[in-house]
């Protein structure tokens, strides 16, 4: 991927981190998922982006355990988890970072800082902990489906390998879903200045959900994250 090509993609990127900066000040109980998910759109507007690069993820309680919870009329209630999963579309490229929050007696805040539940809380950390085993995995010549297999391996050190039920990543460029899926039913290898993402997520029907994605540069012997906002 051309330099000139890895710039925009990061610049989609930074648009989107400066959005989830701005998450705690956005959403309030008493809104609808729906609300939240416009002002979303307003700010990736008001920061550079031209628009969103996929239809916006506002998954609150009980719909967090949807992957893929699109906003709706749904009101975000105290002591709810959050699942916030955006893209900004910027100068043809895209860009795609997933972020939990909750809502509990100091308002929005990011999940792992907040008062949560110690088992969510819990949960939490399972995912971060395989996110970031598979992150720094990341490099040319890796197999893909080695990257997705110590995710699936870690979750099943929990016993909760049966709530992973999509794919660890995929790439992202000119559109949000491109090659190569990272899936342990797929065979490809990573490839120099390749951008994927790392996305675990464990799901609890009709309970909740939790996601952590980031996009990762692929280089030569090793990574770079692309998306910094923190976890």
């Amino acid at each position: 991927m051309p330099s000139n090509r890895i710039s925009k993609i990061k610049t989609a990127a930074r648009i989107a981190d400066e959005v989830m900066l701005s998450i705690p000040d956005i959403l309030r109980p008493g809104m609808t998922e729906l609300r939240v998910a416009s002002q979303i759109k307003k700010h990736i507007r008001k920061k550079g982006g031209h628009r969103e690069s996929f239809r916006i993820i506002v998954a609150s309680g009980k719909r967090s355990a949807l992957p893929h919870g699109y906003a709706t009329k749904k009101i975000i209630r105290k002591n709810e988890i959050v699942m916030i999963d955006i893209g900004v579309h910027y100068k043809g490229y895209c860009s795609d970072i997933t972020r939990m929050f909750f809502v509990g007696i100091r308002g929005c805040e990011p999940l792992s800082g907040s008062n949560a539940p110690i088992r969510i809380k819990k949960i939490y950390n399972i995912i971060k902990s395989a996110q970031l085993k598979a992150i720094r995995m990341v490099k040319a010549g890796i197999p893909v489906a080695k990257i997705d297999k110590t995710v699936r391996k870690e979750f099943k050190r929990y016993r909760m390998e049966k709530y992973f039920t999509h794919g660890t990543g995929h790439g992202i460029g000119k559109k949000v879903h491109e090659e190569p899926r990272i899936s342990h039913k797929t065979h490809p290898k990573l490839k120099s200045n390749q951008i994927i993402t790392i996305e675990p997520g464990l799901y609890f029907k009709n309970k909740f959900g939790i996601r952590i994605e980031d996009m990762v540069l692929v280089k030569k012997n090793g990574y770079e994250i692309m998306t910094k906002a923190p976890k």
